[in-house]
């Protein structure tokens, strides 16, 4: 099972199965020293993670075990030995600390309600924790603009709302706490969709200024602020959400107003080339307050799950199921299939993983082919799929690699460093999971992903 053969899904699943079931020995292939990610000089482990540590492993076992009842003991010994991480593992929304083992407890759970006592306590923990959050961004609320934090999927409170929203129909985890902290988060949403006034202009009220973006390089990139479309650290996020609370009937005051403001903004920011419709990573400030005539034609993309067409789509088809328009589920679907028409040199995707590898297109394409009823659009996946089992690597610990790009000072003959990573977002377990059908079951792993 080389890099350069090809195998079926099952056996690739079997595979990443198989090399993951241990925590321990995943733990110490995947902390080894020189496991680092070159951009950041980070290993690539953190126990109590969903990207690349225990709760993104336990997410798969749970998965397996809603069709195979032997993976349950190994799905337990995962949720063990990240539990037993929790003390030392900070808080960073869903997929770090806490929440993220909330979320793998969630899907190991099952039919029969499993870890009850640890999924109660989990939840009332983490809404106690985004009512804290929220009242620190209401603090800041009376200056224009916002963080990732106060709103994104992976690390803000778009993400542990979604676990929340799971939590309230749960009658093991539901509290008042719980309903609190749902229903906070939902109306923070909202007020975010609401335009706010900088200066002479008026923005979306997730611009994020430059004081508060994340690195230097992007407050160099973005000195006038920016707009977020991912799916990872912007808007699409919060729609994807927000779209699941009408459809789980826990709208607050405002929802599909909040969901429409956001839909038209992304559709309004729909850009073309050669081959028709995508949508780009980020928008900078001037160029949202451009006239139409002299907006740019082209900004940066990923065909990804974090950033650009596929998981913008998959958000705009949910909320255009949830609010019943059409025209949203259209757009999105054909902005998929010309993605997939593209030569995947343009992608801008690196690897079989979920984050923005190959894993990721493929989940978002038969996530929505599968909601849209759509036969031709899963077909279109095919070629992904291919793509991702050609990536299956025997020699590999667990089954795949994560591929890193060297930064562009870097001196080195090949342009990737191949990484041993075990989590969802950019480890194994993920492409696991992207490689099993879709899961139209309660709390289906890619809820995780703003897919479900």
């Amino acid at each position: 099972m080389k890099r350069t053969c090809t195998v079926s899904a099952a056996e690739a699943v079997s595979l990443v199965a198989e090399r993951l079931a241990d925590p321990a020995h995943t733990a110490a292939v995947a902390s080894r020293d020189d496991n680092r990610d070159p951009v950041y000089d980070a290993v690539m482990w953190g126990p109590m993670t969903l990207a690349n540590g225990l709760p993104g492993t336990a997410l798969l076992y749970g998965e397996l075990t809603r069709t195979d009842e032997r993976w349950r003991t190994v799905a337990h010994r995962h949720l063990q030995a990240a539990a037993g991480a929790m003390a030392t593992s900070p808080s960073h929304g869903l997929f770090s600390g806490p929440a993220s083992l909330l979320a793998a407890a969630q899907t190991c759970a099952g039919l029969d309600g499993h870890y009850a006592t640890l999924r109660s306590r989990l939840a009332r923990w983490v809404a106690d924790d985004q009512a804290t959050r929220l009242r620190a961004f209401d603090a800041r609320a009376r200056t224009p603009g916002v963080g990732w934090g106060a709103y994104d999927l992976v690390n803000g409170i778009s993400g542990t709302a979604r676990l929340l929203l799971d939590s309230a129909t749960d009658p093991a985890e539901v509290s008042p706490e719980v309903e609190s902290a749902l229903d906070a988060s939902l109306r923070h949403l909202v007020r975010l969709t609401e335009p706010v006034h900088v200066d002479s202009d008026v923005l979306p009220g997730w611009w994020v200024p430059a004081e508060l973006q994340v690195s230097d390089r992007d407050r160099r990139t973005y000195p006038r602020g920016d707009l977020n479309l991912g799916m990872a650290h912007g808007i699409a996020g919060p729609l994807s959400v927000l779209a699941a609370s009408c459809t789980a009937g826990r709208e607050v005051p405002g929802t599909r107003d909040a969901v429409r403001r956001i839909a038209e903004w992304l559709l309004g920011w729909t850009l073309h080339d050669d081959a028709g419709p995508y949508w780009p990573a980020r928008v900078p400030r001037e160029d949202e307050t451009a006239s139409r005539s002299k907006r740019p034609s082209a900004l940066f993309t990923r065909t990804a799950w974090c950033y650009g067409t596929p998981g913008v789509a998959a958000a705009l088809h949910r909320a255009g199921c949830a609010l019943g328009e059409r025209p949203w589920c259209r757009a999105a679907v054909t902005a998929l299939e010309t993605a997939l028409r593209r030569d995947p040199s343009r992608w801008a995707i690196e690897g079989p993983t979920l984050c923005h590898g190959f894993a990721g297109l493929l989940r978002i394409v038969l996530r929505v082919a599968d909601e849209a009823g759509n036969a031709e659009l899963a077909a279109r996946a095919e070629p992904v799929r291919r793509r991702v089992l050609e990536l299956a690597d025997e020699s590999a610990p667990f089954g795949f690699r994560h591929l890193m790009r060297h930064p562009a000072a870097a001196r080195s003959p090949d342009p990737h460093r191949a990484l041993n990573v075990a989590g969802l977002l950019e480890g194994a377990a993920g492409v696991a999971l992207a490689l099993l059908p879709p899961n139209t079951s309660p709390l289906a792993w890619d809820r995780c992903l703003g897919l479900a």
